[in-house]
């Protein structure tokens, strides 16, 4: 086991002024409750930071909320590809000759490892994860071959839950739908009368 600082490199957010014809877009912590939930997400438009730590999204890279009561645990999609993020956020770049991006975003996701960030949050209200409390994270680190199939198995039981989402939505909206019809083809019109004493 190695801990996430030595197999990548953590940043932390930064602050970037918002504004309508901005030249860098700016993911959020809101645009990652978006990826998570299957939506795309509504990227901010701002000022590109000068600070050095300012790195945009690259391939690969994993994006972790840094406040909220669960953590959530992105890799990069083509939609937040070249875009900064926000303070909220921290962005996880994983050396790829250690480890691959999709096995460790499964392992940050597992119910121990989100328990344990949870017992690292800070603060009142919408707490935070402490940066220290993220790099410090103990991560199993089978062979490159062994953690692509972990990664794949992964990804496949999240498509399963993803299409069975959409299943029961489905489901709900028909049988809505059918109700619906049903009382419109019974044409029902509750017909009142008054009692005669």
């Amino acid at each position: 086991m190695l801990e996430l600082r030595e197999l990548s490199q953590v940043l932390s957010g930064v602050s970037v002024k918002e504004v309508i014809d901005g030249s860098a877009r700016v993911m959020r912590l809101a645009d990652l409750s978006n990826l998570k939930a299957g939506r795309t997400p509504t990227l901010a438009s701002g000022d590109a930071p000068v600070v050095a730590r300012a790195l945009t999204i690259a391939d690969g890279d994993l994006i972790v909320g840094a406040r909220g009561t669960a953590t959530d645990v992105h890799v990069a999609s083509d939609v937040i590809v070249g875009a900064f993020i926000s303070l909220d956020l921290y962005l996880v770049r994983p050396n790829p000759q250690l480890v691959n991006p999709h096995y460790l975003a499964a392992f940050l996701e597992l119910p121990s490892t989100q328990a344990f960030f949870a017992g690292g949050k800070q603060g009142t209200g919408l707490a935070r994860l402490a940066k220290d409390t993220l790099e410090g994270t103990l991560v199993p680190l089978p062979p490159l071959h062994r953690q692509r199939l972990i990664a794949r198995l992964a990804q496949t039981f999240k498509r399963e839950a993803v299409l069975l989402s959409r299943l029961a939505d489905l489901n709900s909206a028909l049988g809505r739908e059918a109700v619906a019809r049903a009382f419109r083809a019974a044409d029902v019109q509750p017909k009142f009368s008054r009692s005669t004493p």
